[in-house]
């Protein structure tokens, strides 16, 4: 992602801004006077600040310039910044045929029409070759992960496994007892997680025709029989009756939204049992299963009848249900659409599906296929946070009310709103009804970052076993660095800084005490001699099996990212010459690079509504945590944010940040050991603070450590300046200013609350 600063005469300001989203939409951080200066800035302070931390300074070029003393002032420190200083690129874009002076007639770089669509698009093509005259970040992400490569890694999702499905079954199988022994247990359960933490990967290594195929000459072959449905809205969103995702139907009357609710649990039926026969069809046409002829056709008579009562067309295949199931779908549609938008008086269609007729189904199942007489069947509910909460209420009826029949297993987001009621008035309750799975590890707890580095070990393994390449353990796979990422003596010198002392006085300490002040202080001394000065563009190595674990912050698909870039950088699209495959440290650390900023720049069409503003947020979080690892005197490695006054987050006025933060922690760019707020207060005159902890992967990209080892403390004020566009330049300035002035004391901490 670059940072592009746009010098323009106020006359051409429309053309600025058209380019300015344009090059926004491509990846790139734009800043523009005329959507980011507001009355009383400092329009100096601006330009230099612009300037200096631009990579590329465009320049539009026009009759307009010579008489805008501001824009011939920004070309001239443009020029002065790139020569002398090594600073940002200048590109001077013609927007007529005036003349240009001599000094920047070098740098002309073309001459655009803003009235020619075909020109328009072709320069700003043509500009953003020479911004990144290499590949894009995209482009590299792109390659890596395409389907038809010859990359091992390349399956970083799970319809990236439809060629391979046993693949899946095996790579993230539930070995992990510390999180994953509970999937395989009767007890129903939650799975939460963020975007990328493999919920939908763990529901599928239980589908059946993925664990029967796993556990294949193994005594629990037949223990276990799961189905998977991704969860949806269903009729009543689709013909538009009610739209918003967090309301109930309560513009309807109330008769109405008790239909509804009734409709909505038959619709959940009709999907599960077509999930189930689905499933036992595969299973009986890839031979996991055994059924005889005869057997099947009494089934699907009994199912018909169960389902349907006894009619005249009763189905003999298991074909033929399904698609009679599938008309039930369509004619609870059509009848939601005629009720409730054209206010016809319509027969419901269906009013005998209800739980016990799917338990029903489920001991019809297991008389007609004896083999699966004592198994344990398992609905695996996926994109749980899809659903309106009167669809979220009949779901944990079902887990409440499921066993001992089937066990329920639903995966969702992290922070995303349910509820904890049923259809039937009763209270879903945790431990009692059900248990919770967190899917994130934490790094930073030494047992959790062994089950996590055991997992990726597991998955690695497997993966190459599948792709027909020796197995090494993955210390060999991704070697660390041989040398040191910087002389110790600069180090050292950077640590005495951090220490208040001279190199010379540090050598006379004990081997033991210097040996502990660099290993306190020695990663945020890198760190300054990387980003410290000016022009510098040195990236911090990430290398090493350890290193890629711990910047993937617990997320198993950030992992799978980097692997797999990695590959394709010290591979190309091509497959290794050899059996053995080792990832270079250089590669490694470039693809955690790419891995990051990819990650952050897709976040505007990855996440609906708040991704642009979520973008920008990390990126001013990031900003003020990377100017205090710079320059703190005390505690530079501080990116655990810290809300020291998360009780007035419930306020009206501070819903903007309420949003974005419940988003970042839905999404997986904050993470926080509680949920959100991090620790509830015991009283309101005694809070406790909530901790935001940037996820890792965007460490990198931000030029932040990943290292979490101290707090930064701000106040909920400071923030909500940080969402609201007008407010952000200033409260950026202040949140930079007032994090400075906290260094650890107590004396520290009252001097600034």
């Amino acid at each position: 992602m670059i940072n592009i600063f746009i010098s323009h005469a106020r006359a051409d300001a429309a053309v600025a801004e058209r380019l300015a989203r344009d090059l926004k939409n491509a990846g790139h951080e734009t800043k523009i006077d005329t959507q980011q200066l507001r009355l009383g800035d400092n329009t100096i302070e601006f330009m230099n600040q612009g300037i200096a931390q631009a990579d590329v300074i465009l320049i539009l070029h026009s009759q307009h310039t010579q008489k805008t003393i501001w824009q011939r002032n920004e070309a001239d420190a443009a020029l002065w910044n790139e020569i002398a200083q090594k600073g940002g690129k200048c590109i001077i874009i013609r927007l007529d045929d005036t003349p240009i002076p001599p000094l920047l007639g070098l740098k002309v770089y073309g001459k655009l029409d803003p009235s020619d669509p075909q020109e328009y698009q072709q320069i700003l093509e043509t500009l953003c070759k020479a911004i990144l005259p290499e590949a894009t970040v995209s482009s590299i992400i792109s390659e890596a992960f395409r389907a038809e490569s010859k990359n091992p890694f390349r399956r970083v999702r799970a319809e990236y496994f439809e060629d391979q499905p046993d693949l899946l079954a095996r790579t993230f199988a539930p070995h992990d007892a510390l999180k994953m022994g509970a999937l395989e247990d009767v007890r129903p359960c939650f799975l939460e997680g963020s975007r990328g933490t493999g919920k939908s990967m763990l529901l599928l290594s239980l589908r059946a025709r993925n664990f029967l195929s796993r556990t294949k000459n193994s005594s629990h072959h037949y223990r276990l029989f799961g189905f998977y449905l991704k969860l949806s809205r269903g009729a009543v969103c689709n013909a538009g009756i009610v739209t918003d995702p967090n309301s109930d139907p309560k513009a309807l009357v109330e008769r109405d939204a008790v239909q509804i609710t009734d409709i909505g649990a038959q619709e959940l039926i009709i999907c599960l049992a077509e999930s189930l026969i689905s499933e036992i069809t595969c299973c009986l046409r890839q031979k996991l299963l055994v059924c005889d002829h005869m057997s099947e056709k009494l089934l699907v008579e009994n199912l018909h009848s169960a389902l349907f009562g006894n009619t005249n067309e009763r189905p003999t295949v298991i074909e033929d249900l399904l698609d009679k199931l599938a008309d039930a779908h369509r004619d609870i549609s059509a009848f939601i659409r005629r009720k409730f938008i054209y206010g016809e008086n319509s027969l419901v269609p269906v009013t005998t599906f209800d739980l016990e007729t799917f338990k029903r189904i489920i001991k019809l199942v297991r008389f007609s296929i004896p083999i699966l007489k004592d198994t344990m069947f398992v609905v695996l509910l996926d994109e749980y946070e899809n659903l309106f909460p009167y669809q979220q209420r009949v779901v944990n009826g079902f887990i409440k009310l499921a066993a001992p029949e089937f066990s329920v297993k639903v995966a969702k987001k992290l922070g995303s709103t349910d509820v904890s009621g049923t259809s039937t008035g009763q209270e879903l309750q945790e431990t009692h009804d059900y248990t919770r799975l967190t899917l994130v590890y934490d790094v930073e707890d030494a047992s959790q970052l062994a089950a996590y580095k055991d997992l990726l070990t597991h998955m690695i393994k497997n993966i190459m076993r599948s792709e027909d390449l020796k197995e090494i353990e993955p210390a060999e796979l991704l070697p660390q660095a041989a040398h040191p990422e910087m002389p110790f003596e600069q180090v050292l010198e950077e640590v005495a800084k951090l220490c208040k002392t001279s190199p010379s006085n540090m050598r006379n300490w004990s081997d033991e005490k210097m040996k502990e002040k660099i290993t306190y202080y020695g990663e945020a001394a890198i760190y300054r001699l990387l980003y410290g000065k000016k022009g510098r563009r040195v990236e911090k190595r990430f290398a090493g099996f350890s290193d890629l674990a711990f910047v993937s912050s617990g997320v198993i698909r950030y992992f799978q990212e980097i692997l797999s870039v990695a590959y394709h950088l010290s591979y190309n699209t091509n497959s290794s010459s050899s059996r053995i495959i080792s990832l270079p440290p250089d590669k490694q650390s470039k693809a955690v690079h790419f891995v990051s900023e990819h990650n952050l720049t897709t976040l505007s069409r990855n996440v609906e509504k708040q991704g642009e503003a979520l973008k920008y947020f990390l990126l001013d979080i990031g900003d003020c945590l990377r100017y205090k690892l710079l320059q703190h005197n005390s505690e530079p490695e501080a990116a655990r944010v810290t809300i020291e006054d998360p009780e007035l987050l419930d306020q009206p006025e501070l819903e903007p940040l309420r949003k974005i933060l419940n988003v970042g922690v839905r999404e997986g760019a904050f993470q926080t050991k509680e949920g959100r707020p991090a620790f509830k207060p015991k009283h309101r005159s005694d809070p406790q603070p909530a901790e935001l902890n940037i996820c890792r992967i965007y460490a990198p990209v931000l030029q932040i450590s990943p290292r979490l080892r101290w707090r930064t403390r701000v106040k909920c004020k400071l923030l909500l300046g940080l969402v609201i566009p007008e407010r952000r330049s200033e409260a950026l300035q202040q949140l930079k200013s007032e994090i400075m002035m906290y260094d650890g004391s107590k004396e520290g901490q009252r001097e600034l609350f």
